[in-house]
């Protein structure tokens, strides 16, 4: 197969030089290495405040980790965007890396199985993961591992069953500087007319402290579900395994793109969203008035795709990853040589 050059972008994560990110980025690196192609680390050891070309690539393939909106254009998010923008319009193309999704159920960082995100150009729906049309094997697999039960789709009779709005920071990638309690406030205008069931607030463990503050913005009849605001340890992976446990007793979950929305498709709660990018996407519901008569899709090739949207480290640190992507963007042609 040909040979060709991979850029690393390091400096699409933070400068502090640790965690599970800036080593991922490694171990991408000796992914490519494994199967014998060319792997340069780009601006390595910079740090500080972004540079003047300093995300210019000239390889076929760069990489990086997370997303950045339009809107974001500041520091690392900033950076992101930089480079899929200078990529596309070099002909190039960007493989980028996120943290896996399903995490209530235990897919976080820290577990010896955690299976990342792996697509081009972006960790959301709009990205491209080679994820369509594939057997059920990896997420069979991934059932196994973290003891997933795939639920039918949860049809209440229970008229008290509350509806759970999932809120996000408004500094995360996928709500590209969209207000959470905006976007809640403009919601609430169009559901509560259609229910008399009790909202529930969700805020994100990022962002509780903001939400705690703005708690008076709030109409008197939501609830807010804040345990605790602050998180010490791994009191976070903690908050979101409780999610599953919200997710016994409710009607409905409400999010604007909340990678908690997967969790709550598979465990078969109706779930609605506000952005067409979410990675429920293909088995959401997107008409808020349907919100007491939800839609049930099959879920079946939904759910396979799941399992090819993730991968592990060792799959990453092998080769195997890499070796996958390159193929499909050679068959694809999807970079100039």
């Amino acid at each position: 197969m040909t040979k060709l050059k991979v850029q690393i972008f390091r400096r699409t994560v933070k400068d502090r030089r640790r965690g599970d990110s800036y080593q991922l980025l490694y171990d991408f690196a000796q992914g490519v290495k494994s199967v014998g192609d060319e792997v340069e680390i780009v601006n390595e050891n910079m740090t500080g405040d972004t540079r003047a070309g300093e995300m210019e690539i000239t390889a076929p393939i760069g990489v990086m980790f997370g997303y950045g909106g339009d809107k974001q254009l500041h520091h690392t998010k900033g950076r992101r965007h930089t480079l899929v923008k200078n990529a596309k319009e070099k002909g190039s193309v960007v493989i980028t890396f996120d943290g896996g999704i399903c995490s209530s159920f235990g897919n976080v960082s820290g577990h010896p199985q955690h299976r990342y995100r792996v697509s081009l150009w972006t960790p959301m729906r709009n990205g491209e993961f080679f994820a369509n049309g594939v057997p059920s094997d990896r997420w069979e697999s991934m059932k196994q591992t973290f003891k997933i039960n795939q639920h039918d789709w949860q049809k209440t009779s229970n008229p008290d069953a509350p509806i759970v709005f999932v809120l996000q920071p408004q500094d995360n990638w996928s709500m590209n500087e969209l207000n959470p309690v905006d976007w809640f406030l403009d919601v609430y205008k169009k559901l509560r007319p259609l229910t008399k069931r009790k909202f529930i607030a969700r805020p994100h463990p990022n962002n509780t402290e903001a939400i705690h503050n703005a708690r008076d913005r709030f109409p008197a009849d939501v609830e807010i579900d804040m345990p605790q605001m602050h998180f010490v340890g791994d009191q976070k992976k903690n908050y979101r395994f409780h999610f599953q446990k919200v997710l016994d007793n409710c009607h409905a979950i409400v999010t604007h793109n909340s990678t908690a929305s997967t969790d709550s498709c598979v465990r078969g709660i109706p779930t609605f969203v506000t952005s067409d990018l979410a990675i429920c996407w293909p088995v959401a519901n997107k008409d808020l008035t349907k919100i007491e008569n939800p839609e049930f899709p099959d879920r079946t090739e939904w759910l396979n795709s799941l399992g090819y949207m993730m991968w592990t480290v060792d799959e990453i640190r092998s080769g195997e990853v890499y070796s996958r992507f390159k193929s499909k963007i050679l068959e694809s042609n999807l970079i100039s040589l």
